[in-house]
């Protein structure tokens, strides 16, 4: 019988495949035999520090192996993992600590400030009782204590411990997912072990994931997709590379030397690999699938992801909400569908959420019949109401996703950006996802994104945002014309903003609001008045 819980799934994969490579980091290998005993042995620590059955902890950490022995540990004495950013500020850390109540946090110091532990004692200041536990060689204050010396001390302790507490049940939370907050505050969302134990484990079957598979994690594991894509490669026996920080150049070295055979990202990090691409340098013949995500994908970034890296690929799109839809079908992703999701599964609703016909483009909604949503906040899930999201309906039997999209008469989903990310100029809505598209397949154009900017006639204009490739001078007149034969008059960029890259997400999503403040600083160039 296949474990019902993300703790028992852990458990099993360590147990079965003791000897084999789980964890490489920095020239360090971990085998799942000892990550299995390093899991058990802060397990047992949280629990002599009183942490044990639903208890919050928040894990400030990068993509090193103390993220993963957190987050087993947590799950094993049935505690609820909170992962953020592990390069929070301190008021961003303080928040999401009272949001959610936690018990302890699992804090790394960030070695790039001349203070490692000045958010560190801002946060102890707002959160006097909370327990912290430091990774890292620093020395850890008096008023902390330190992760590695936690699970050595399990050989003094575990004679004289009670008998483990059983662990989690299917029904208990697994996690808090932050959301990536690329504008306004981030949500908190309540994964469950039994919904994301069944969910992971069809995952792996569905690609095919084997033990002698080697899976790089290059994208944040505190982000909801990074993170599935980790525990799924360790649930079936792989191999996991992390990665400190994303470098096309260290990716293509990584590649080659670890011989991967699994490669995920976004557009922007598919986009900087293949421009960094060198036959000559880089051996890439062990890859053979890859998942994308966080954006679409143009058909020319597709052909090359399929003729220069030679994998199988599937675009998943989806939220930190656990909804989603994904494809591996080569047809359907060229023509910019993200899949054919279940006709239940998924609506397209107009303002007044009403649903709409096949061809027309409304809100993408998602039955939480069939994805289990819950907020941190919501009720039944024992929390303060204050956490839910403003505008969520927590009665409603649909999610809202804030996306527009469209379904056609065969049942693909297509999707056009965020809804509030629209930009109206006169009246007329213009979606910046398709400007963009069309921006990148301009010559000159190494990365792009769009949008509006604040007109006093129009109310909002069409901003274009534009990374030149090396040694390419670009000029507004001419990118609208070269993209007059494909967008409409009135979705031509009146405004460029040349900028030396384009601020995202870890994740690769466009950050709007470091974009907006990067175009309010930098000389724009304007449409001539006739």
């Amino acid at each position: 019988m296949s474990p019902s819980t993300l703790a028992g799934a852990l458990e099993t994969a360590w147990n079965r495949w003791p000897k084999r490579s789980a964890l490489v980091f920095g020239g360090h290998r971990i085998t799942y035999a000892q990550l299995g005993n390093d899991i058990t042995s802060l397990a047992g620590a949280y629990r002599r520090l009183g942490i044990s059955h639903t208890d919050r902890v928040v894990c400030s950490v990068s993509n090193c192996p103390e993220q993963i022995v957190a987050l087993g540990a947590a799950w094993t004495c049935g505690a609820v993992p909170v992962g953020v950013d592990y390069q929070f500020a301190a008021p961003e850390l303080s928040w999401i600590i009272g949001l959610t109540q936690a018990k302890a946090l699992v804090y790394e110091p960030v070695n790039e400030s001349p203070d490692p532990f000045l958010a560190l004692r801002a946060v102890r200041k707002n959160h006097p009782g909370i327990r912290i536990v430091v990774v890292g060689d620093h020395p850890v204050p008096d008023d902390c204590l330190a992760f590695r010396e936690l699970i050595d001390s399990r050989a003094e302790t575990e004679s004289r411990e009670e008998p483990s507490p059983d662990g989690p049940s299917p029904q208990d939370p697994a996690m808090i997912f932050i959301s990536s907050g690329t504008t306004g505050k981030p949500k908190a969302t309540l994964g469950y072990h039994g919904n994301l134990c069944k969910r992971w484990q069809r995952l792996a079957g569905w690609l095919g994931f084997r033990p002698e598979d080697v899976h790089l994690a290059q994208l944040p594991l505190s982000h909801g997709f990074g993170l599935m894509m980790a525990v799924t490669a360790l649930l079936t026996g792989g191999k996991l590379i992390l990665t400190h920080r994303f470098s096309a150049e260290q990716v293509l070295q990584v590649i080659g030397t670890e011989r991967v055979t699994v490669l995920n990202g976004a557009p922007t990090h598919f986009r900087l690999i293949l421009n960094c691409f060198d036959p000559a340098r880089h051996d890439v013949h062990s890859l053979r699938f890859s998942v994308g995500t966080a954006a679409s994908f143009p058909p020319s970034l597709l052909r090359s992801i399929w003729d220069d890296l030679g994998v199988e690929f599937m675009f998943m799109y989806g939220s930190s909400e656990g909804v989603g839809v994904a494809t591996k079908d080569s047809r359907d992703i060229l023509l910019g569908s993200v899949g054919r999701p279940d006709p239940s599964s998924v609506a397209i609703v107009g303002p007044d959420r009403g649903s709409l016909p096949p061809g027309e483009i409304g809100e993408i909604a998602f039955s939480r019949k069939v994805f289990p949503i819950r907020y941190w906040g919501e009720s039944g899930s024992e929390s303060p109401a204050s956490a839910i999201p403003k505008g969520v309906d927590s009665g409603s039997d649909w999610y809202y996703s804030g996306d527009l999209g469209r379904l056609d008469d065969e049942g693909r989903l297509y999707v056009f950006g965020r809804l509030k990310h629209q930009i109206d100029r006169g009246g007329l809505k213009v979606d910046p996802v398709e400007v963009e598209g069309a921006l990148l397949r301009c010559s000159g154009v190494s990365d792009a994104a769009v949008i509006g900017l604040p007109n006093p006639i129009l109310g909002e204009s069409v901003c274009a945002c534009v990374v030149p490739k090396p040694e390419q001078a670009l000029i507004l007149e001419q990118l609208r014309s070269a993209l007059s034969g494909e967008l409409a008059p009135y979705k031509l960029p009146e405004e460029l903003c040349i900028l030396d890259h384009i601020p995202r997400t870890r994740i690769g999503k466009v950050n709007v609001e470091r974009l907006q403040a990067a175009v309010m600083a930098t000389t724009r160039q304007h449409v001539k008045q006739r």
